[in-house]
Order: C-alpha cells, then structure tokens, then sequence
C-alpha cells in the first residue's frame, strides 16, 4: 500500500484516547492483505467493465485512497479499517487501468515510452516526497490529524482534477 495518503508513515503510532489502535505486524498485515484482495477485485471487474470517460473513472476510482488514512484518523474500529483498505485497493486498480488504457489509446505510438518514463518519474518522485512531508508533519501534529489532513488533500485533488474540463474530453476509443 505504498504511497497511500500518508498511512504507511503516520499510521502505525495512531493513538486512541491513550491507546494504540494499530497492533503492530498483524494489525498492517491485516491492513496489507484487504487491500491487496481490493486490487485483486479491481483487477476482475476491470476484465469486464469497459467505463467510457476514462479520466473521470481514474480520477474518482483514485479518491478510494483517502479511505484508509480518514478511517484510522478517526480512530475506527479494525473491520472499518479494513473495508476501507478494501475500498482503496478496488479504487486504486480501477484508477491504475483506465490511466494505462487512456495513456495507450492517446497518446502516440512514437510517444507513448518517453511519456510513461515521465509519468513514472512523477510517481517515483511524489511518493517519497509525500513521505517526507508526513514524516515532518507527524513531529509538529498529532498523528490522527496528519491522517485525517492526508485524507483531505485526496478529495481535494479529486475535486480539483474533476474541475478540469479535459478530463471529461478524454473517452474510450
């Protein structure tokens, strides 16, 4: 679940009125294998589901992630946690195909490696980056609040990208 709004550096100490919510390697093991069932349910209904506005399915789809950090920063219960991990897992896959079929059905054949060598560069970029600011804020607010903040800054990118009129341009060929 690498990269998911802030959960892997700021999760693991989450405190509940004075006790840990977060019981070390079953508990994120636990975490680890819902979401890795969500990828695997995302992965069969995309066998199936042909969506045809591929960015606005990428962009929602991805909004998922915000469910995991939200969950533990409002200090749920574990099955609550898990069904998010679920839920962003699922969300994650979808977002994943339909950004790949949008990059292979538009982006030109002589174009198509030197774009995805740029979008792989922004994602290996972002995600340490994120790390990093997590790991700052964690030592200036409490835990739960960089999660729930985490959380945040997803649906606030979603609702930003959503107000992108190309992103409604972009169909299924």
């Amino acid at each position: 679940m690498d990269g998911v709004g802030g959960l892997n550096p700021a999760g693991p100490p989450v405190r509940w009125h004075g006790q840990r919510i977060c019981s070390g390697a079953r508990f994120w093991g636990l975490v680890q294998g819902a979401f890795a069932f969500g990828l695997l349910a995302g992965t069969v209904v995309c066998l199936r589901w042909k969506p045809h506005r591929l960015l606005v399915v990428a962009v929602i789809t991805g909004s998922g992630l915000c469910l995991p950090p939200a969950a533990l920063g409002m200090g749920l219960a574990l099955p609550w946690v898990l069904l998010s991990a679920v839920l962003a897992g699922f969300g994650l896959d979808v977002a994943i195909v339909a950004w790949t079929t949008t990059l292979q059905q538009h982006v030109p054949q002589e174009e198509l490696g030197r774009m995805s060598s740029f979008n792989g560069v922004g994602e290996r970029i972002a995600i340490p980056l994120g790390y990093l600011i997590t790991a700052l804020a964690t030592h200036a607010w409490a835990d739960r609040t960089v999660l729930l903040v985490c959380a945040g800054a997803i649906v606030v990118s979603t609702v930003l990208n959503l107000c992108v009129r190309d992103v409604y341009r972009i169909n299924r060929v």
